[in-house]
């Protein structure tokens, strides 16, 4: 097709990231896009989009773009998932910002609009959140934190950045996106409540079960993201998720095991004593999307409770759950 877009994602092998891949072709067929990532923590299986996009398996911060092109930029590149940061404990920081740096410079060499997904954790509090929330630095200290302070200084950059160069950007903080072939490896409560229920092991639910998550679909996220890639306001931020379903993770746990008929226990485990002194609880986090909603009409279409019958869907379909299948990978707790 003429007139297709040449697009970087970087990170665009892990979760999200393959999906806004298919998306983006399933929009344009003929858009080139290149994909740019490690697999530092990839779960995901990308068969599919070999010979559809330009795959590069490389750290983005050794990458040569000289002799690129993209009209379009989306920043995913970045250490995900409660567990999944942890290993980076120290180090998630200097990750996350010297990645940052890099996709600027790229988005300022080849004159490309940037798209910089960032976090749901910068907020740091409990609470419905709107984009212009106070963000407030907590005296705790742990890999989560670091996290969080690193996005939000990323934001940052990008700003002071935009005021001397002219960068043209966006930012968009996604809230629990969750799917079909969610990985649980990283610490994605979802998957690994679907596969413990589905093997007979008991769900984990940290401090009582009581905090409030409001979930979204990942095929909602990816279409928010192209959204405001298109649609949405250069240097604003946008919050994605979906604010309709809450629910607390204990009553979460109760519906998988419910819609999965296991006989499942859901036992009560202090993650610090699982995981060490480093891991932080996420806080209490709805999305207020209300400026996504009048910038560019976007509301998400998936709610709660078809997401979970989705995944179980496929997790039947895939036999994920059935002791020894490669992909079913339950948390064990003691």
């Amino acid at each position: 097709m003429k007139g297709s877009k040449t697009i970087l994602i970087t990170g665009g092998l892990g979760f999200i990231g393959t999906h806004l891949c298919r998306a983006l072709l399933h929009l344009d067929q003929a858009a080139k896009i290149t994909v740019v990532d490690n697999l530092s923590s990839n779960k995901m299986d990308f068969e599919d989009l070999r010979g559809r996009v330009r795959i590069v398996v490389q750290d983005l911060r050794h990458y040569e773009y000289s002799s690129e092109r993209f009209d379009e930029i989306y920043h995913l590149a970045s250490p995900v998932g409660s567990l999944g940061i942890l290993n980076r404990n120290g180090y998630i920081a200097l990750d996350i910002i010297q990645l940052t740096h890099k996709v600027v410079e790229i988005a300022l060499a080849l004159n490309s609009k940037l798209l910089f997904v960032s976090s749901s954790e910068v907020y740091g509090h409990d609470g419905a959140h709107i984009e212009s929330d106070p963000k407030i630095v907590y005296d705790k200290h742990g890999t989560r934190m670091e996290y969080a302070l690193a996005k939000l200084i990323s934001e940052h950059i990008l700003y002071d950045i935009a005021n001397n160069n002219g960068l043209d950007f966006r930012i968009c903080r996604p809230f629990n996106a969750i799917g079909e072939d969610q990985s649980p490896l990283n610490g994605f409560v979802v998957p690994i409540f679907f596969q413990n229920a589905l093997t007979g092991q008991p769900l984990p639910v940290f401090y009582g079960g009581s905090q409030k998550r409001s979930f979204c679909h990942v095929a909602d996220i990816v279409s928010a993201l192209i959204v405001v890639q298109n649609q949405g306001r250069s240097k604003e931020v946008y919050n994605i998720g979906n604010p309709r379903d809450v629910i607390s993770i204990l009553s979460l746990a109760q519906e998988i095991v419910k819609i999965c008929c296991s006989q499942s226990e859901i036992l009560e485990v202090d993650p610090q004593v699982v995981y060490g002194a480093a891991y932080i609880e996420a806080a209490e986090k709805i999305p207020n999307i209300k400026k996504l909603q009048k910038h560019t009409g976007w509301f998400p279409t998936i709610d709660l409770a078809s997401s979970l019958t989705r995944i179980l869907d496929y997790y039947k379909i895939h036999e994920i759950g059935v002791p020894g299948h490669p992909k079913t990978s339950p948390i064990y707790v003691k």
